[in-house]
């Protein structure tokens, strides 16, 4: 059942991949603390082995046209089972939601808003994106171009500007770390952006496109979204060396090193600028996602009266999930990207090869 009927070209979730992708640039400072100067490799890595994951994804597309999420558990596993896994999506969506949300009320506050509470923000966010949500998935993705082309541009800017920062001497030494340090930080990029794109499944059949092109856009998004993440990462390595992991905004370090007369200094108030507008987009969608699927799950027809309701329940629970940002990075590190693995690779995993089992769908074509 489709809740909301609205439909988006191809091109358009294209760059809402890419843009909730760079949307997580934030979340570097979890991987720096762990593999230092080594993190672009993690990234690197990450991006690769997150292909079999977007494979599953893609299949799960192709295998069931036109069916979001959790139409293809209850296909799948039938209406108990189909349902049990829904509630644990909805808390997995909902978690997400609230954990973004904390993040941005904490940048901004860090960044830009010193004297303004915390809860102010994330309020306003909320109430922005419930407008944007009101009106479908065409507004809370309509501006997803614009705000990938401009993170890009800034980015570019960016690594002209701190040019004569970078030393590549920064890099070295390569590899000395423990086995399990890299696979650590692989499994941190992996899980948090990259598995976050399971998120995507359930707007599936809003999409306006066959399921083989909507495989190619969301491949085509998945790899211009890592190669963002990686760019950012060699630039603050290049210029900050193995002192990265010791802020918590890399990305706002390295550009605030810019200082070519006053008419080229403060650059990392551009990032902050493009940074906030990602995470708004990252935010919206998520907060999107979980409206229609908690709508979808207890079979509304209309998922509009729920939004305000859920965002106060975003709210309100991501006040209560960490009490403090070091709590929250520690969390990111060492809890999150292990647990993340059951939403977003083995569940999908485990319902494309019961699919497979099962022969379903019986009209279905792989």
């Amino acid at each position: 059942m489709q809740i909301d009927k609205r439909k988006i070209p191809g091109s358009v979730m294209l760059f809402s991949v890419v843009c909730f992708i760079q949307a997580s640039s934030l979340l570097t400072a979890f991987l720096a603390g762990v593999t230092f100067q080594d993190s672009w490799f993690a990234i690197l890595i990450g991006t690769i082995a997150g292909l079999p994951m977007i494979w599953i994804y893609n299949m799960l597309i192709s295998r069931f046209p036109g069916k979001n999420l959790l139409e293809i558990l209850s296909e799948v596993f039938g209406k108990v089972l189909g349902k049990i896994f829904g509630v644990m999506y909805i808390w997995f969506f909902l978690t997400l939601t609230s954990l973004n949300t904390i993040d941005m009320g904490n940048f901004v506050k860090l960044t830009i808003m010193e004297e303004t509470p915390r809860l102010i923000l994330m309020v306003l966010c909320i109430v922005v994106g419930a407008w944007a949500i009101r009106y479908g998935i065409g507004v809370v993705s309509r501006y997803s171009f614009l705000f990938s082309m401009i993170s890009f541009i800034i980015l570019v800017i960016g690594i002209f500007l701190v040019w004569n920062q970078m030393d590549f001497k920064n890099f070295l030494p390569m590899f000395t770390l423990p086995v399990k340090e890299y696979i650590q930080g692989t499994n941190i990029i992996l899980t948090i952006p990259f598995g976050e794109l399971v998120v995507f499944l359930m707007i599936i059949p809003n999409v306006n496109i066959p399921p083989q092109k909507i495989s190619k856009m969301f491949f085509i998004g998945y790899l211009l979204g890592g190669i963002h993440i990686l760019v950012v990462m060699a630039r603050d390595i290049a210029v900050l060396g193995n002192t990265i992991a010791m802020f918590s905004l890399p990305s706002l370090v390295t550009l605030r090193l810019v200082h070519l007369g006053e008419a080229l200094s403060r650059m990392e108030i551009l990032f902050a600028v493009v940074l906030i507008m990602l995470m708004f987009f990252k935010i919206t969608f998520l907060y999107y996602v979980t409206v229609i699927t908690i709508a979808q799950f207890f079979n509304l027809k209309e998922y509009k009266p729920l939004i305000l309701s859920i965002g106060a329940l975003i709210l309100s629970y991501g006040l209560t999930l960490y009490v403090s940002p070091v709590k929250h990075t520690l969390s990111g590190q060492e809890i999150t990207p292990i647990f993340w693995i059951l939403f977003e690779f083995l569940l999908p995993l485990v319902t494309l090869v019961t699919a497979a089992i099962r022969k379903r769908p019986k009209t279905g074509k792989v």
